[in-house]
Parts: structure tokens; sequence; C-alpha cells
């Protein structure tokens, strides 16, 4: 099929290293991927950004005026919309306050100045790039281009996306509590009904979690070179999702890889040397510190009994009905905070202090690895910037060296901090569900350590943060550093509590992930491919039933009927069957699938982003010095009984039979066609479905696999395969809004298309001339 070119006339494909004539030319092979070849960093971001607002033009513009602040202008300014990062609905009010108050247009200046320039032609290529589809002829689907909200993108919008994506897991989670704190009148407390603390939903809603994993010369077939998988579990919904790129500016980058939307570099990918992946680390990165209110004044507080006064910061949100002011409370740690959880009374007020507020090098970072030549620059570039939010980093390189760190950024609390500083009251639940501690503001010892060492001041230096350099594999799945590889002699141990735990049960993906990693090293291909580790992936094996599902089927076999509260005795023996005969995978042809997942909800795990059991359930409890092997096993009582009594009972009221294949209850829908989804709330293969209504089955997709690459990183150059599950358009209208949903139902992965070559011979349509 051919492209529209909507700019210039077509020209044809220059072979040579270096253009003549045009700032860049993009040719798109199939699924939509622009492949970007420029003469400069700001022709790269120019032939990206068209080439990225032909895609998602709408959703970014709204992205856009949102982080800026400007939805009331437009809006309802006492409306509300839904944000998920913030925990669910906001006011568009509340929503630009919060976000003038974080993201003001001093920081967003001091951001640009800080900049190398090459980010900042980036930039500027990108916004003049993305403006030039923007005030060119429509596309099928782009209505908004009539709405009174729809603006050019500005240079700015760029850089405030680049400080707020840091604070997605953080202060962005939380700005309604933010615009919630107003100081108590007399001795009544001031707390909006429904105001939570929304980082316990977000854990809960939002984070999926993610796979990485990196194989050195040791663990590749034949024995040659690395290789790379990267599969973040990115949420499906809104304008935070990924989207694909590659970018080739000869003698300066030459990258593909997916970036959240909107921005003009890759977060993961791989580049004609190295490739590399991101997962969510285990740090309780921010604080919120609980401080007791001077009772002369509220709005100043008490540090070794000495008053101090907050800051006022005045907010003028411009609405459709007049300025509306708002006031934000500024202590030494952080904005005061207030919720059901934390209520701001004369006694008591909760700070949130967070170290992503200060991480003006988050773009600088990833600018950085996408140019690394191997894994050893990867480490010197994430030690130089230290700007990699909350991520993990897997990487592997053509010299066949595999690499794990995390070089996250993370406020310094020492294990002395937190012995000493932790609080007693019911605000320390915070600490599991939403992963950040809490200390008490009112002592003065209980701030962040400075440590000269640091990149930014409060943070954990890079020094002591772990990393460790293999010749066989590393991985990461959302676990914390102690077990970076399956070489028990190989633990990285000693490091601060804060940065994750050491000598604790894994989760079940990083368990599998390990099992996968011997099994194809000791199989006949004698080590990863991307096709075998395709293969591995897809077979969508669920560890956690190889691990229990024994011991549940003996058991309700055993004791075929419970006594449940409110029902009397209810039988057991149709799911337990249903069980027994399932394929302990999470296949599309599965039965059993979907009731096993809900049995598992309804059982106590582990607060991590990685699914594990509480100790109280597995027969074999965990031993540290067999952490892939245990726990196992399964204890059942009549609690668990009435576990699974419940799942057969939620999906029969949801009018879901407990015995139907997965693709039958698990689908999207895109333009009325039902895709079949493989894959499971808690396994390596990961997608997170919202619960069902009654009547309807599991088609709201939350979060899980987004972008995935799976590359073989040789002297040759990188082969191998790569998707987005949802696609690369939120347009409906667009030919790329399903098409790689399809190839993710069908359960296969496309070929990536990275040299001269193989571009040329996967062309779709004409080559684009920008200028």
């Amino acid at each position: 099929m051919k492209v529209r070119t909507l700019l210039t006339a077509s020209v044809a494909l220059i072979s040579s290293p270096a253009l003549a004539g045009p700032d860049a030319e993009v040719r798109f092979t199939e699924f939509g991927v622009a492949h970007v070849l420029a003469t400069t960093i700001k022709g790269a971001g120019k032939g990206y950004g068209w080439a990225f607002a032909r895609d998602n033009l709408c959703a970014n513009v709204e992205q856009a005026v949102r982080l800026a602040g400007e939805r009331s202008r437009h809006f309802d300014p006492a409306a509300t919309y839904v944000d998920l990062f913030a925990g669910g609905a906001i006011s568009n009010t509340d929503s630009d306050a919060a976000h003038l108050f974080l993201l003001p247009d001093a920081k967003v200046k001091r951001l640009k100045a800080s900049s190398s320039s090459d980010m900042r032609d980036l930039v500027a290529g990108f916004v003049e790039g993305f403006n030039r589809h923007a005030t060119a002829l429509a596309l099928p689907g782009e209505d908004c281009r009539s709405q009174p909200w729809f603006r050019p993108l500005r240079e700015d919008d760029v850089y405030r996306l680049m400080l707020h994506i840091p604070l997605l897991e953080t202060s962005a989670a939380l700005v309604r509590e933010m615009a919630a704190a107003a100081p108590p009148a007399g001795k009544q407390a001031v707390i909006l009904p429904d105001t939570k603390f929304a980082l316990s939903n977000v854990k809960k809603v939002m984070l999926g979690g993610s796979n990485a994993a990196a194989f050195g010369k040791e663990g590749v077939s034949g024995g040659v070179g690395g290789f790379s998988f990267a599969n973040p579990h990115y949420t499906w919904k809104g304008t935070a999702r990924l989207h694909i790129m590659h970018l080739s500016v000869p003698g300066k980058i030459n990258v593909f890889g997916g970036t959240a939307s909107g921005l003009p570099f890759p977060m993961m990918g791989f580049n004609d040397a190295a490739g590399w992946g991101i997962t969510h680390t285990t740090d309780r990165r921010a604080t919120v510190y609980e401080i007791n209110v001077d009772q002369a004044d509220p709005t100043r507080y008490l540090v070794d009994g000495k008053s101090e006064p907050m800051r006022a910061v005045p907010i003028e949100v411009v609405t459709s009905k007049g300025i509306i002011r708002r006031t934000f409370w500024e202590t030494r740690y952080g904005p005061v905070i207030a919720g059901q959880m934390l209520p701001w009374t004369p006694e008591r007020v909760y700070a949130f202090a967070d170290p992503e507020r200060e991480n003006l090098r988050f773009g600088e970072q990833f600018l950085a690895l996408a140019k690394a030549q191997s894994v050893r620059a990867i480490s010197v570039a994430l030690k130089k910037h230290h700007g990699s939010p909350w991520s993990n980093v897997t990487a592997a390189d053509r010299s066949g060296e595999a690499y794990y760190s995390n070089l996250s950024v993370a406020g310094n609390v020492t294990d002395a901090q937190l012995d000493r500083c932790l609080v007693t009251g019911p605000a320390r639940a915070l600490m599991d569900i939403a992963d950040v501690t809490v200390l008490n503001g009112s002592l003065a010892g209980c701030g962040w350590t400075i440590d000269k060492r640091a990149r930014q001041p409060g943070i954990i230096p890079a020094a002591n943060r772990p990393e460790t350099f293999q010749s066989d594999f590393t991985f990461n799945s959302n676990d914390s550093h102690w077990l970076p590889s399956f070489d028990t002699n190989r633990r990285l141990t000693g490091f601060p509590k804060v940065i994750g735990p050491e000598n604790t049960a894994r989760g079940e993906r990083s368990r599998i992930a390990i099992t996968y990693a011997r099994e194809i090293m000791a199989g006949p291909d004698k080590g990863v491919t991307p096709q075998n580790w395709e293969e591995k992936f897809y077979s969508a094996r669920n560890l956690t039933a190889d691990l229990i599902l024994d011991d549940v089927v003996s058991d309700c076999r055993a004791n075929p009927s419970v006594k449940v509260a409110g029902f009397g005795d209810v039988n057991l023996r149709a799911p337990c069957e249903v069980l027994a005969a399932w394929d302990r995978k999470d296949g599309t042809t599965s039965r059993g699938s979907a009731l096993f997942r809900v049995f598992l909800e309804q059982l106590d795990h582990v607060p991590m982003t990685g699914f594990a059991l509480t100790p109280k359930y597995w027969r074999v409890p965990f031993d540290p010095a067999r952490p892939v092997e245990t726990p196992r096993g399964f204890v059942s009582d009549a609690a668990t009984r009435t576990a699974l009594a419940t799942a057969a009972y939620k999906l029969n009221s949801a009018e879901l039979a407990i015995d139907a294949p997965l693709g039958d209850v698990q689908f999207v829908e895109r333009n009325g066609k039902k895709l079949p989804i493989s894959g499971s709330r808690y396994a390596y293969h990961l997608i997170r479905f919202a619960n069902p209504e009654k009547g309807k089955a599991f088609t709201d997709a939350l979060t899980g696999d987004s972008y995935i690459h799976a590359v073989s990183l040789l002297p040759s150059g990188p082969k191998g395969r790569f998707l987005l599950t949802y696609s690369q358009s939120s347009n409906p209208q667009s030919p790329h809004f399903a098409d790689m949903t399809e190839l993710y139902s069908a359960g296969r992965w496309a070929d990536v298309r990275f040299s001269e070559a193989d571009i040329g011979a996967a062309q779709v349509g004409e080559t684009h001339s920008i200028k």
C-alpha cells in the first residue's frame, strides 16, 4: 500500500550514509514503524516528530494541554476526568493547579538551559516536525483539530513531559492529595471524603511490572555476541502508551526502540552494538514525613521542638469562568498532602519528599544510553547522569557481555535512619502499599542524608548502588537486586534497605525467567535465540500453577464442599475438576486459566510488583540457598477452599463459564473485531485486565506486555524480533491502530528492520523527504 506524502514530493532512497538536500527522510516498514535517516540530530527529531504526530496527534496535544495546566480554559473547571496515574477522577481545576505547581515555567526553563546541544536540537526538531503534520492536511480520525483546546506543540511541552515522566510513580500520583491540602480551621481537620492515598491504588492498578533479560556469549546460541530482551509492562490506556522509533544520524546515533508518547528519544531499545531494557525497581524512592503541627498556627510545624513556617505557594488557574486561586503548602521536606489516610489536623500534618522533582537528568540519561556502544559504556552513562528515575537497566552488547544495575534515583534514607525514624502510627502501612518510607519529620535527623558523592543532593549515590557484569545471563522481573542471575555465587548483597530486600522469596516472573534461561541454555540450541525466546514467552507457562496446583486439586477432591457464610455448603467438584484438567498454561485455548487467576486474587500475597503468595500458604518454605525451587507446595484449609468457591461464583456471576477457553473470556475489541489475548495477570507473559462486569468478559486491558524486543547483538549488527502490543496509533481510523495487536493475539512478534538493506526490502510506500 502507498503512504500519502503530505510534505514534499518523494525522493529516491539514498543508500549513502550521508544525505544531501532534505533534513530527514522517513521510510515506513510494516506496522507503521518509522525509520528516520537524517543529517543532523535536529533533522532526526523533525522526521520522528512528523511520523509520531501521524499516529498520536490528538492524544499528544491533549496531554500537552493537561501538563501545561490548561484544561480549565477549555472544559468546565469543576468537571472531572480520569487520570489512572493519579488514582482516579480529578477535577480540571485541581489537575491544572497541581501541574502548574509541579511543572512550573521556571523549572521548564531551567531544564532547557541545562540540556545538551543534542537534546535541544532533538526537541526543537521534534516540535517542528510534529507541527508540520498538525498544520497539514488532516488524516481520517483527527477530529480534535476542530476542538478549542487543539493548538501547536511547543518546545516547553516536551521539556515539561521530560519533567513529568520521572514523577509518574511519585508526585504525579498525588496531585489530588496536594490539591486537597488546606490548613484546618480551629480544631477541625479539612479532609475531602473522596481523597485517598493514590499511590497505593496506582501500585495495585497501574504497575503491572516489567521483564528484561540479557545473555552474554556463554548464554547465546553459537557463543558469539549478546542478546537483549525488553518487555516493560506499561499502561495500555491513556497518553502514557509507548511508541516505536528508529533514528539514524550517521556518525551520531543509530537506535531502534520504544518510548513514552511525546518523547523524542527511546527509553528502551538497541543500537548497532548494544541493547537494553528497563524494569520497575523495588526502591522506596520517596518519603512521607509525619510532622507535629505548631499548636499556635496550623501552617507552622515543629522540628526538634522549634517552630518553622510552611511556605505558601499561590497558584492561579486560568479557567473559562475566570481566575481560580489555589495555595499549596511547602515544608522543608516537600509539599503537604492530605486525604483520608493522611489528614491535616491541628496536631499533625504530612509532607511528601520526592527526589524526582529535582531529577532534571532523565532525558540526557536515556539519550546517553541510546548512544552507548557497550554495556561498559551504559554503566558509565548511568553513573555520569544518574537520571534513571525508577528503573533497573538490563543490557547486553555484541562483545558478549551482559549487565544488570539498579542505578535509579531514591532519597538517601540510611538503615540507621530506618531504625530511628520510622513512625509507629497508621501511616506506616504506606510502607507496603505504596513503596515509600514513612518517617518522623519532627526529628531533624530524619531528613535525607547528604552524601557529597551523589549526583543530586539527598539521593543515594551511584557508588552505593548495585550493578554486575556477566558473560552468561542477567535479568530482572521487578524483584530486588539480590538475585540478578541464576548463579548463586553472584548475588548482590549489603546495600541500603530502601533499595530493596535481600535474602527474600522471589516473585513468579523472576523464577520463571531463570527457569526459561536454564532450559534454553541446556536445550538443542545450546543458548538463546530470538526465536526460542519467543517460543518460551508465548508458551504462557503458569509457574504458580506448577508449584501449587497438585496440592490444591488433592485438597478439593478430598474436601469437595465448604461452608461459606451466607451460602451454606458449596460444592467444589466442578471448579476442582476444571483445575485438574487445566494444562497449566495461559494460552488462548487453555481451560481453567481464568478460574485460577480469580482464585489467586482471593488469596493473600506479598505486597510487591512481582507475584508471590504469603508464607502461610507454602508447604515447603523459602530457602535462600534455593531461591528458584522454593517456596513450593500449598497448604489448604477452609479459607483456601472458600477462595476457590468464591472464584467460581465470581465467574458465574459475570456469566462466564469456569471452563471456557481463555481466549473466549479474555480479549480486546478493535474496530468491532474480537482479538483473543493469551497471558495472565501474574505470569511472565503478563497482561492485566480489569475485572469483568456482568455479561462481559475480561476486555478492559490495563497494563502488561507493551514494547517488546528480542534481539541478537552480533558483529554484523542486530537481528531479532519486536512488537508493540497495542500498536503504534491511538487513532481508531489509522491502519496502525490494531495491526500489531492482531499479531500479539496470534502469538507472534515481527522481524526487526534495522539495516539499510532490511529497511529497503521491507519498505511500505514512498520515502518522505522532510526539509
